[in-house]
């Protein structure tokens, strides 16, 4: 069963707002920051790449994907000025 394109970004926004302790009373994406929701774009971009293929060559073009462990920092960057502490 594939989700789909919204409830994937759903997905991610919810994931997001758990990670960051906020934007509970946010329901829609279309809602939030502008910066939110670049960062579910970006995650969506991410996600959509074939996990099982370490490298891409291109003519003299070559890219190598990293194993990545959490978000990527790019994405933390946007989403955690967003943070709020948790007691």
């Amino acid at each position: 069963m594939s989700l789909t394109p919204a409830q994937v970004e759903k997905a991610y926004f919810d994931a997001i707002k758990e990670y960051t302790n906020n934007f509970r009373d946010i329901r829609e994406l279309k809602d939030a920051p502008y910066i939110i929701r670049l960062a579910v774009e970006k995650i969506i971009t991410l996600g959509s790449r074939d996990g099982s293929v370490k490298s891409e060559s291109i003519s003299d073009l070559s890219l190598t994907f990293h194993d990545i462990q959490g978000l990527p920092n790019d994405i933390r960057i946007l989403i955690d000025p967003f943070c709020k502490v948790r007691f």
